[in-house]
Parts: structure tokens; sequence; C-alpha cells
């Protein structure tokens, strides 16, 4: 895999309470309202500090991300406490780190309890050309970058080229998956 050394977002030394120091700021390319071809997961809505989608269970997912620290009196970061800090992470997510790879800067989010990479999904925002066209695309990878899902602008682009595979990303091959 192409990857330029990991820039880590530093986690702050005061925390708050829980060990949520500040909203992170979404980069502008990636806010807006987002569609792809997996129903279940479209449409996806980017702010300046959060997204929501749909869930699988119908309930909407919704997620503030944050900076993590220390949670305040412990010098211990959210993933090391135990389970009673639960409910305050339920709609927070945590900004793991920011990753150069194949040119692209990914921003990779994962949960606020969990320190396990394989959690984390990653999003980059990329100019494709398509039919002559330049068409904004989403990519959502998995913790080693291989794209999982993409989004576009419009349901209509979504469905249209939703299962088109561009030739700069990596795809995570479904196939491979033990049955």
């Amino acid at each position: 895999m192409l990857c330029a050394p990991e820039q880590t977002i530093q986690a702050a030394v005061a925390g708050n309470k829980y060990g949520l120091v500040k909203r992170y700021t979404l980069p502008q390319s990636l806010r807006g309202t987002w569609y792809t071809q997996v129903s279940n997961m479209s449409p996806m809505k980017i702010t300046k500090h959060s997204f929501s989608r749909p869930g699988t269970n119908g309930k909407k997912l919704y997620a503030v991300v944050y900076v993590v620290g220390k949670v305040k009196g412990t010098n211990k970061y959210p993933w090391q406490m135990t389970g009673k800090f639960d409910k305050y992470y339920e709609k927070a997510m945590r900004v793991e780190k920011t990753r150069k790879m194949r040119g692209l800067k990914w921003t990779v989010i994962g949960p606020v309890d969990d320190h396990v990479p394989k959690m984390a999904t990653a999003y980059t925002m990329h100019e494709e050309n398509i039919d002559g066209q330049t068409v904004k695309v989403v990519f959502e990878a998995d913790y080693t970058g291989k794209v999982v899902n993409q989004y576009f602008t419009t349901l209509e682009l979504a469905q249209k080229y939703g299962k088109q595979k561009f030739t700069d990303m990596t795809y995570f091959n479904l196939d491979k998956l033990p049955q």
C-alpha cells in the first residue's frame, strides 16, 4: 500500500470529564449530502462537526466527531475507562488521524471508546472523470485504505456509477471473504 507517514492528531493532555476535548472540524470537501447505491447507507450528511445516515436497524445514526484527550482526573483515555462512560460516547466519534494514501488525504474516524484501528473508517473526497464529466466522489474505506463504499452528490449519479471502480483506488474484495 502506498502510504506516507501517518500524521497523528495530537490528543490534548487536559481533557474534560469524558475525554472529549473539542469538536473536530471535518474538511470542507467532505461536507454536504452524499448518496450511495447501498440504500440503507444513503443519504449521508456531513456537517462541520458531525455526520448522520440511516442505520441498519431503521434508526438514524448521528455522531459528533471529537479530538479525544485524557479523561479529567484519571490520566486515562476513554478507551481505557470502564463501561460506565459508554452512554456518553453513543453519539460521539473520534478523529483518529489523517493519513496520506495514494496522494490523497484521508480523515480516519473511529469509536471514542475503542482504540482498535480495525474499527475505524476513513473518508476522502476526490474528483473523478466519468464519461467526460468531472464528478465529486466521497470514498469510504476500511482501516487499510481499501474502499468499501463510494458516495455521490446526487442519487441519480449514485445509481448510475455506484458500482464503478476507479483506477486510482483500491477496493475491498467481498468475494475473498470466507463463506
